[in-house]
């Protein structure tokens, strides 16, 4: 709570706040009795479940690419097989193991922010602040037919569990800069020599609905996969039917007016859906271990199949 509270904190007091937080974990561990024996539940699902077809696949690299290479293609997104695979979250300190993300959240008593709701265009979307332990069973292991969508999304877990971030390394192409068609260089969202990471963790059905954001993306899978759908911003944005500013003066014309996916359609007005089938689309399913480029300004939509632990890096 406290360095969710505190927003942005100092070197100095981030420093005290992460001492205290890590010896009140090892003070609480000294009195807990040892486990019997190791916990054998899995995040990952035995049997996956089905994936839509891919009709308009995405660029697929199937070794990571070099950074000359990379810097060449950045006016379009593409997915890097392998990327991460030899990440720690990926192989000797797994995040498909419940037990060892209790065991870095002080057996789960760590508070994090939840947001609850199918996505954050809807009416009834809201959120929570809860521990990790009840997030995990609340809405990972033992969700409720009837119970809403429980997300930890956009979250900066990493610098409220710091042993977490021991597990996983920025990919080297977020230290390249290139200028493409789509950036703006005015955009100082983001004014780090580090990139951004945030975390995304929740049950299978978790949506992202279709937006933009205003920095290079790589979104990186560690536990299940997630089903993306993208639009160039260039050629498609008419038929998208941006979002504009709405009650209260929020600005939302970065968030399409169209519930997308590859089970919503009938969901929407007949002559909106209409024009929206017309855009042109790439898409493609994330896998452990794959990371997706997506440009500056593209249009993307993401469904997670099962479920689901990404890490997203952001930068200029």
């Amino acid at each position: 709570m406290a360095l969710i509270m505190s927003g942005a904190p100092g070197p100095s007091r981030r420093t005290l706040i992460e001492r205290l937080l890590h010896q009140t974990h090892q003070i609480c561990a000294s009195f807990l009795p040892p486990s019997p024996s190791p916990s054998l539940l899995t995040l990952a699902p035995p049997h996956l479940a089905p994936a839509p077809a891919i009709t308009s696949p995405l660029r697929t690299f199937l070794k990571p690419p070099s950074i000359a290479t990379f810097l060449t293609s950045l006016s379009h997104p593409f997915i890097v097989k392998s990327l991460t695979s030899h990440w720690p979250a990926l192989t000797t300190r797994p995040w498909s193991s419940p037990a060892y993300l209790l065991s870095h959240t002080n057996s789960g008593k760590r508070l994090v922010p939840i947001e609850i709701g199918k996505s954050y265009t809807d009416a009834s979307w809201g959120q929570r602040i809860i521990p990790f332990k009840q997030f995990l069973h609340e809405y990972i292991l033992h969700p409720s037919p009837s119970s809403t969508t429980g997300y930890l999304a956009q979250h900066d877990l990493f610098s409220q569990v710091p042993a977490l971030r021991n597990d996983i390394a920025v990919p080297d192409y977020c230290y390249s800069s290139s200028y493409t068609d789509g950036d703006d260089p005015d955009v100082d969202d983001i004014d780090t020599p580090e990139p951004l990471l945030n975390a995304w963790f929740g049950p299978k059905n978790t949506l992202s609905p279709l937006h933009t954001d205003p920095y290079k993306n790589i979104l990186c899978q560690v536990v299940g996969r997630k089903y993306i759908r993208l639009y160039n911003p260039h050629t498609e944005t008419p038929r998208l039917f941006p979002r504009g500013v709405e009650a209260g003066g929020v600005d939302m014309s970065n968030t399409s007016g169209v519930e997308v996916g590859w089970r919503e359609g009938r969901e929407n007005k007949q002559k909106i859906w209409e024009e929206f089938k017309k855009a042109e689309y790439v898409e493609g399913i994330l896998e452990p271990g794959d990371g997706l480029f997506i440009p500056v300004g593209w249009w993307h939509y993401v469904r997670s199949l099962d479920v689901s632990f990404s890490v997203s890096f952001w930068w200029k």
